[in-house]
């Protein structure tokens, strides 16, 4: 029991005993018990009068003075206020903190409600957008227009991310990125990414300029060894017979190099372009049954080829670049797997998507070398590199291919019992 009820428990019997022995001796102990309780109510009703004129002063300095229970709950709140000061300006300094450390950053954050009315932003945001105060409780849509923006901020799901052009200037590329909170609100990232944008350029540029001038030296020198070749097979040229070994081998190389230029010209042009693949109907059967052909001539009867192609399938893409992707996959199984392997290419599909999976029960892949395997030049074993005459580059061109007609490439394997890379294109549902 809290002391301030304890006290005046006690203080209402102290005054109900004396009443009653007053009322005793002097004769009228109904008079005296309602004269002496009616004096404790009003004394009651004053303590009560102070402690709302201090409630309605918004509690502003101390409780008024009181005993027993009206002076315990005065302390109580007064207990309570200084809690919630504290908690208040507790509350406005980590908003402050907030404040400040959004302003230092260089990306653009805005707040909106569930309706995409905008509430707040910082001043990167500002800056980005060219924000204006008039714009608040603004719909987002009204002041960023593109189409683009517009699905991707109504979208339920608020993603992936979107790259744009900044409204306020063309040549600067925008990243928005969004994401809910609360009931509905969504709290939206803008990054300024042209710089990072502006340097993917420039090396695609190099590339694409350096694998074009290789390729005239190439057949220049493509043609000389050539030329050589066929003096050394002659046996009335005057040629030292060690050079055959060395012309086969610069012959060899100069292959390599052609085929690296012409990988690093492909891998170039499939990066620089942003817009989805043409919608021109490619027949999957006789692709795959050219790819098979051409394999098994490259296998020379070393391993088994087999080919299960579901009739009638179609995608919709540029049938050089299927083609380069699925044979790349063919022709990898090939160099990296021994004599004796079944190679299985087949195609499938499902209520949603379309299959193309190749699959062989060769060696295997570790599973740490997995993640890597699309990523330009790697290797899962480097001294393979010269031995497969492999550019490095034709998963990397597989990945680019399949992100270009809006695929995916999922690979598994197991030491030992083989690999299997299964490309998947969605069925694009028609409204």
């Amino acid at each position: 029991m809290h002391r301030g009820l304890q006290a005046e428990i006690q203080q209402i019997v102290l005054l109900t005993l004396f009443l009653l022995i007053f009322g005793f001796l002097n004769g009228y102990l109904l008079l005296t018990l309602l004269v002496g309780g009616g004096l404790y109510m009003l004394w009651t009703f004053s303590h009560i009068s102070k402690l709302y004129d201090w409630l309605d002063q918004g509690c502003t300095g101390l409780p008024p003075e009181a005993s027993g229970v009206w002076g315990d709950m005065g302390d109580s709140l007064y207990r309570m206020q200084k809690r919630n000061e504290r908690a208040k300006q507790s509350r406005k300094n980590l908003s402050a903190r907030v404040r400040n450390i959004t302003s230092a950053l260089t990306d653009g954050i805005l707040t909106l409600s569930a309706d995409r009315v905008l509430e707040w932003w910082n001043p990167a945001a500002e800056k980005l957008l060219g924000l204006k105060k008039s714009d608040r409780e603004q719909s987002i849509i009204n002041l960023v227009r593109d189409p683009r923006f517009v699905a991707f901020i109504q979208s339920k799901t608020l993603g992936p991310a979107l790259e744009l052009a900044s409204p306020e200037d063309p040549t600067k590329t925008l990243l928005f990125t969004a994401a809910e909170f609360g009931d509905g609100d969504v709290i939206v990232v803008v990054q300024d990414i042209t710089r990072l944008r502006n340097l993917e350029q420039m090396r695609q540029d190099f590339v694409a300029n350096i694998s074009h001038e290789l390729r005239t030296p190439l057949t220049v020198l493509t043609g000389y060894t050539e030329t050589l070749q066929d003096a050394c097979q002659d046996d009335a040229a005057d040629l030292p017979g060690h050079w055959k070994k060395a012309l086969d081998q610069m012959q060899q190389q100069t292959e390599r190099m052609s085929a690296l230029a012409n990988d690093l010209v492909m891998l170039s042009q499939l990066e620089s372009t942003r817009e989805s693949a043409s919608s021109t109907p490619v027949q999957i059967a006789p692709l795959l049954q050219q790819i098979a052909d051409d394999a098994r001539i490259i296998a020379a009867d070393s391993h088994t080829i087999i080919l299960e192609c579901a009739e009638g399938m179609v995608l919709n893409g540029e049938m050089k670049e299927l083609y380069s992707a699925f044979s790349n996959l063919v022709f990898n199984a090939i160099k990296h797997s021994p004599a004796g392997t079944t190679i299985q290419i087949k195609s499938y599909a499902t209520d949603n998507a379309n299959f193309i999976d190749i699959s062989d029960d060769g060696n295997g892949i570790d599973p740490k070398h997995i993640s890597r395997l699309t990523e330009r030049f790697y290797r899962v074993d480097q001294s393979r590199a010269s031995s497969t005459g492999g550019t490095g580059l034709g998963l990397a061109i597989v990945k680019h291919v399949l992100m270009h007609h809006g695929g995916t490439l999922s690979i598994s394997s197991t030491l030992s019992k083989g690999s299997r890379f299964s490309c998947r294109f969605p069925i694009l549902k028609s409204s």
